[in-house]
C-alpha cells in the first residue's frame, strides 16, 4: 500500500484554492470557485473532503455531502417512506455539487485501486461518525463501478435514468440547424418561432433571476406535472447564481413570465437546471432549449450537459445518452446493509 496521507477538510478554504485547482486541472464543475457556490447554495449539507496526498501533493479526493433532504427519483409513496429516515440517518454522497457530475477524483495508472480503497474506508469512517444510513458515490461511468479498489461491502447499481449531452459541431447556431437533416430540427425550429411570435412570446437572456418567487412557481409546476421530489436548492440557486459562469433565461408574454431555465458553465461545459413553465402556453419550453443552445454558441461552449428526462425531445434535438448512472453504495448498520442487499439481487 503507498505511503498516502489522508486529509478530512469540510471547506474548500482548509484546503486551499490554489492545491485544489491543481487537482481539478481542466475538469468541469470541480475548481474551487464551482464547490465555494455549492457550499453556499446547500448550506445545510454539511461537506466533507477526504483528500490524499503523497507528500504535499493531493494525488486524489472524493467530495462527500451530507444530505437529509436529496430529492430521489422514486415514486411519491415510497419518497414519503424514506424521508423521515434520511432527515435522522443523512445520506453521505460524493457528487460534484448541483452539477450531476461525480465528485470522485482517482490518478491513473497503478495507484488508482489503493486510492480508492483508502477513500472508500475513510468514507465509511466518517458516514459511522455522523450516523448516516447509506454512502453513495453516484454519477460513476462503467470504468469507476468497475475497479477493482472497491472495498468488499460496497455494491454496485446502475439507476433507471441517464443524463444527457450534446457535443456542438460547427461554430454557429444555423450552422447546428443546417447540420441536423437528420432530426429536422430546422424546420421544428422555423415552426416553433413562428408559433411563439404569434402567441406573443419572448426569450432574453439575463445576468439575474429579477422575480424568484414566480421563477420558484413555475419550476414547482414543472415537478409537479412530472411528480418529482421539489429540488431543494432551488431558490438558493436563483439568487445566488452569480458566484459561477452563468445565463438566466425567461421566457415572457407581455411583462407575464411564462418559462424559465438556469444555465451553468465551466471548462466549456454547459448545464441545464431548474425548468419552470405555466400549463397552458405552449412552445415556449421549446424556444428557452433553442435560446440555451444559441447561447452555448455565442459562449464557445463545446459539451451540452442537460441531465436526465424529457429524452425524446433531447433526442431529436441530437443529443446522446451519457451513461453516467451508475453508482457505488454502502449501508451503515444491518438494516441499511441489507437494503443494499436487496437492491442489488
Amino acid at each position: 500500500m503507498p505511503d498516502f496521507k489522508t486529509l478530512i477538510a469540510s471547506s474548500v478554504d482548509e484546503v486551499g484554492a490554489q492545491a485544489w485547482d491543481a487537482l481539478s486541472a481542466s475538469r468541469p464543475f470541480q475548481n474551487a470557485r464551482w464547490y465555494r457556490f455549492g457550499e453556499s447554495v446547500m448550506e445545510n449539507c454539511q461537506p466533507c473532503y477526504v483528500i490524499l496526498k503523497q507528500g504535499e501533493l493531493p494525488i486524489a479526493r472524493a467530495t462527500f455531502w451530507r444530505i437529509r433532504n436529496e430529492p430521489l427519483s422514486v415514486p411519491p409513496f415510497i419518497r414519503s417512506i424514506l424521508a423521515p429516515i434520511f432527515r435522522h440517518w443523512p445520506l453521505f454522497i460524493c457528487r460534484s455539487p448541483l452539477s450531476n457530475s461525480s465528485g470522485l477524483i482517482l490518478p491513473e495508472g497503478e495507484q488508482q485501486n489503493d486510492a480508492l480503497t483508502i477513500i472508500a474506508e475513510a468514507a465509511s469512517g466518517e458516514l459511522r461518525k455522523s450516523r448516516g444510513s447509506f454512502i453513495i458515490f453516484d454519477y460513476l461511468d462503467a470504468d469507476q463501478t468497475e475497479c477493482p479498489g472497491w472495498p468488499s461491502g460496497f455494491k454496485q447499481l446502475q439507476v433507471a435514468d441517464p443524463g444527457t449531452k450534446l457535443a456542438l459541431q460547427g461554430d454557429s447556431f444555423s450552422g447546428y440547424l443546417e447540420a441536423s437533416h437528420k432530426f429536422r430540427i430546422h424546420q421544428h425550429y422555423k415552426r416553433s418561432s413562428r408559433e411563439a411570435a404569434n402567441l406573443g412570446i419572448s426569450v432574453s437572456r439575463q445576468d439575474v433571476c429579477n422575480d424568484p418567487a414566480s421563477a420558484l412557481e413555475l419550476i414547482r409546476n414543472v415537478e409537479r406535472r412530472h411528480q418529482s421530489a421539489p429540488n431543494p436548492w432551488a431558490r438558493q440557486m436563483l439568487e445566488k447564481m452569480t458566484m459561477v459562469e452563468h445565463t438566466w433565461l425567461a421566457a415572457h408574454i407581455g411583462n407575464q413570465l411564462v418559462g424559465c431555465l438556469l444555465l451553468l458553465e465551466d471548462q466549456g461545459v454547459q448545464i441545464a437546471l431548474l425548468p419552470g413553465l405555466t400549463e397552458d402556453v405552449p412552445f415556449a419550453y421549446f424556444m428557452l432549449l433553442y435560446e440555451a443552445i444559441q447561447e452555448a454558441f455565442s459562449k464557445k461552449i463545446s459539451l451540452l450537459r442537460w441531465g436526465s428526462g424529457a429524452y425524446e425531445t433531447k433526442r431529436r434535438l441530437g443529443f446522446e445518452l451519457e451513461h453516467n448512472n451508475n453508482a457505488a453504495f454502502q449501508g451503515n448498520g444491518p438494516i441499511p446493509r441489507l437494503i443494499a442487499r436487496l437492491a442489488v439481487s
